[in-house]
């Protein structure tokens, strides 16, 4: 083998398992409130608009401190930043079992946004100083593909653990907090001793593979678009605004999907909570698939811009669909896995955009900023979604996501980019 395919085999296999676990944890701990939403809101009295808001309430605090979360670590390197994120929201998200009240619910919703606000723009801009370009789309794609393992294993997971309602006198979702909050614990541990900062510091490397490496990074970094200017200017560019504004609208319809789909698929199938966690899973495990497939092709095409489009617009086609099949459980299922299989394939190349253009701590900058802005989606999509269906079907609230996603696949066509 040749010395780039040596390399890149050796990224894949010895940093993306530890990163793509730790994202595992990271969705499972996230979006576990939807399966215990299934008990948890009629046990403290939670209204459908009071979770959208607990829900969404992750991601107030998420965009505030992305940011300057992204900024420490590209000072103080990933392995000390990334093991301390870890430890933390492994212990708000294990609290949150403790909460008797929807006020409650908002507080450490909002603790776990600030805890978890560094760790995905962090991975995104770790990666990209270890990836070349050649590599990046799988890598991002991989390090997301955790996200449908965690809706898919988590969901399923979460449901049986939810099935625990009574064990030492805990309601199920109290158990299904506890048990999936400890692993990231944990894993803190873990990260700090494997994470290294740099492939100066890989011993699995060779001094020769070291050398490629480095080069080829160090090349991609001076040729980049906008190279070594201010946070403040990243700020006032356009490039960023753009991105941004197509990951905001993007996000709209994805995290409606995450926060929502346990209890749109319990009504259209009538089935209990652990058939419907079951039931959850399907699209997710169709998204992994799609995600696998299209990475590989992505990375071949010099230009990325349909790769985010076209997936988009599939995915706000499955979310229309979705609004007039309720009444046929298997086609409506079909259509929201191919709406979460869109959402999820066009991030692995969507990303390839800012880490192109910018680098060092003005590169973390960059991708905090887009990654802020777009998850602020996080917390008006799952929001107005419940407002919209309060007291009535969820078709009106899916067509509100498919036309946020249909926008985004508008912005992601405008996209500009060089060969």
């Amino acid at each position: 083998m040749d010395m780039k395919t040596v390399v890149f085999k050796k990224l894949f296999t010895k940093l993306l398992p530890l990163i793509m676990f730790m994202y595992f944890l990271s969705f499972v701990d996230r979006a576990n409130i939807g399966i215990a939403s299934l008990t948890m809101n009629q046990d403290l009295n939670i209204s459908t608009a009071a979770y959208g808001m607990g829900a969404g309430l992750f991601f107030i605090g998420y965009v505030l401190f992305g940011v300057p979360s992204n900024v420490m670590l590209a000072k103080l390197g990933a392995r000390k930043w990334i093991s301390l994120i870890l430890l933390v929201w492994g212990t708000i998200s294990t609290c949150t079992m403790f909460v008797t009240t929807a006020y409650e619910l908002y507080v450490i919703r909002f603790c776990l946004g600030v805890a978890e606000a560094g760790f995905y723009p962090g991975i995104i801009y770790y990666l990209g100083c270890w990836f070349p370009t050649e590599a990046k789309t799988r890598a991002f794609t991989y390090f997301h593909m955790s996200l449908a393992v965690s809706m898919c294993v988590g969901n399923v997971l979460s449901g049986i653990i939810l099935q625990m309602d009574g064990i030492a006198s805990l309601h199920g979702w109290q158990w299904v907090f506890l048990c999936e909050g400890l692993p990231a614990v944990l894993c803190s541990f873990v990260a700090y001793s494997v994470l290294l900062d740099s492939p100066k510091d890989a011993k699995w490397l060779t001094q020769s593979e070291k050398d490629w490496l480095i080069k080829q990074l160090e090349f991609e970094k001076d040729n980049s678009v906008m190279n070594n200017i201010s946070i403040l200017k990243v700020c006032k560019k356009i490039q960023v605004w753009h991105l941004s504004i197509i990951y905001l609208t993007l996000n709209t319809g994805f995290y409606g999907i995450i926060f929502w789909l346990p209890q749109i698929v319990k009504e259209m199938t009538g089935t209990n909570n652990t058939v419907t966690s079951l039931l959850s899973a399907i699209p997710w495990i169709v998204a992994m698939i799609c995600m696998y497939f299209v990475a590989g092709y992505a990375d071949q095409a010099k230009k990325k811009k349909l790769f985010v489009a076209v997936p988009i617009f599939i995915g706000a086609v499955g979310l229309f669909l979705g609004t007039y099949l309720g009444s046929f459980p298997i086609l409506a299922l079909s259509a929201l896995s191919i709406s979460t299989a869109g959402c999820e394939c066009c991030v692995g190349p969507f990303w390839t955009f800012p880490s192109r253009m910018f680098n060092g701590i003005t590169g973390a900058a960059a991708i905090a900023i887009i990654n802020a802005i777009g998850n602020l989606s996080g917390f008006f999509g799952p929001y107005i979604f419940g407002v919209v269906i309060s007291g009535r079907s969820f078709q009106l609230g899916l067509v509100f996501l498919a036309v946020m996603m249909t926008i985004s696949g508008l912005l992601a066509m405008a996209l500009k980019e060089k060969i």
